[in-house]
């Protein structure tokens, strides 16, 4: 590692190669030199970045100095990266440092500073002008008549709890402490944010024969009751439904028998096939003798932060996939999330970015296709595809995406602004999140850039199109 400059470095220069060209830059600049970590691609960047790197917790944008010096050569995956002081450190891609020298035996890349100023731009829009043409009162207003829930399935059957309790979904590892003498139901407790977390099968809580027991790999959902958390394992995730109050109905007497039923508080219709939907109660479940246990073995170590005040200082986000990449949106601004139906009305002269409408409780929903609009290459949809439903102002579309894995509770102090780079496309992120346990780095959307002002008029005149859907 090249560590900052000394006196002694006022006339050093560090040489570094490209394809087979030498050259060579100031070493008072250079901050250090790492190798290649995992770099997070940025959508419609500025053709010489590569993307954003995690340098020790930091987002560093990484530029190939191939592409900056000849716009066609790309550094190999095992070559090094200069972290450069532009203004803030700037990630240089190139093939191999040569050596720290004093002798001028390579030619120094001309105008330098200009090259990476073409990468980057000059000046940062205000906070406010990111949120100015986005009516959130309306956003809220939208959603306050539906009851938000998160879908997922225990042994085949379809279950839900409110959004508002859960805290985040996450992936069960075989970091598992086992509790002697607990209840069949408890699985143990596992680390979380230098903590520790209560965890219990929601299979065996339901008292569902033949469960499958918590293995590595299920999904945890964390659930927050009065300054309690426990985590919930369940065998996948399913999607976020927003129900309206009418759907949803007391559970009838004949299932108010045997040792599952305490968690069960109402029963849910969902209009797309015909489904019925489980919903459980916070306030049942915590009761539940096995998870009073599982709450009781961990005093003295308040799980990540339980009362409100600490909560605040967390953000959730929902993560999903494009390719292979991961990319995050402010739960907030989630209407729901639904599996794309095979049946999708095409609309004759839309944009290509448009998939086609389909009907939402009567609805007509626009689809915008993610992956043209991020770049991502075409593959065939699979069964994994989901819409997330985004309320802009008065207009609701769904953004197709490969998949959805997780919501995320991020710390504000894990969260910094994206950089500024010379593509308008790329202000659709505003943030980064750096996910400490596995050293991600997750590019987050502003959700009110999704789409410009033009494409917003060209998708609410689709979905004011009468004749694009019918009714129920």
């Amino acid at each position: 590692m090249v560590g900052s400059s000394s006196p002694a470095d006022v006339d050093r220069r560090l040489v570094f190669r490209v394809g087979e060209q030498s050259h060579e830059i100031d070493a008072r600049l250079v901050l250090e030199v790492v190798k290649v970590p995992h770099i997070t691609r940025v959508p419609h960047g500025p053709e010489a970045l590569a993307g954003i790197a995690n340098l020790r917790g930091k987002p560093v944008p990484v530029l190939s100095m191939g592409k900056v010096l000849n716009g066609s050569h790309s550094a190999r995956r095992d070559g090094k990266i200069i972290v450069y002081d532009h203004g803030g450190a700037v990630g240089l891609l190139v093939d191999d440092v040569l050596r720290l020298s004093a002798d001028a035996t390579a030619a120094p890349p001309q105008d330098l500073n200009g090259l990476l100023d073409a990468a980057f731009k000059v000046t940062r829009r205000a906070p406010s002008e990111r949120t100015a043409h986005g009516d959130r009162g309306k956003e809220v207003e939208v959603s306050a008549q539906l009851i938000a829930l998160l879908s997922f399935r225990v042994a085949g059957q379809l279950y839900g709890l409110p959004l508002d309790d859960i805290r985040e979904v996450a992936t069960l590892t075989g970091d598992i402490a086992v509790i002697p003498n607990a209840a069949s139901a408890v699985v143990g407790l596992i680390p979380m944010r230098n903590s520790v977390l209560p965890v219990v099968s929601l299979a065996s809580l339901l008292g569902l024969e033949g469960a499958h027991s918590a293995g590595e790999g299920s999904r945890i959902i964390v659930v927050e009751h009065g300054g309690d958390l426990v985590g919930v394992v369940v065998d996948g995730m399913d999607v976020i439904r927003r129900l309206p109050e009418d759907a949803i109905d007391t559970v009838p007497v004949v299932l108010q028998r045997g040792r599952g039923d305490a968690q069960i508080e109402a029963i849910g219709r969902i209009a797309d096939g015909g489904l019925l939907i489980s919903i459980l109660s916070p306030e049942k479940l915590f009761g539940h003798h096995a998870v009073t246990q599982a709450i009781g073995q961990n005093t003295g170590a308040k799980p990540m932060g339980t009362t409100r005040e600490r909560q605040d200082t967390f953000e959730q986000f929902l993560i999903f996939q494009l390719g292979d990449e991961n990319y995050g949106l402010p739960i907030g601004s989630v209407g729901e999330v639904v599996r794309v139906p095979n049946e999708i009305t095409r609309m004759p002269g839309a944009p290509a970015f448009v998939m086609g409408v389909i009907n939402l409780r009567g609805k007509a929903i626009p689809l915008i296709d993610q992956r043209t609009r991020f770049d991502t290459p075409a593959q065939a949809q699979t069964a994994k595809a989901r819409a997330i439903i985004v309320t802009l102002g008065t207009l609701q579309a769904g953004f197709v995406v490969d998949g959805v894995s997780e919501v995320k509770a991020v710390s504000s102090a894990a969260l910094s602004a994206a950089p500024e780079f010379s593509s308008d496309r790329t202000d659709v992120f505003d943030r980064i999140a750096h996910i400490e346990t596995d050293g991600r780095m997750i590019l987050l959307i502003d959700p009110q850039e999704l789409l410009s002002r033009a494409e917003r008029d060209i998708v609410a005149a689709i979905a004011d199109d009468k004749t694009a859907v019918a009714g129920p």
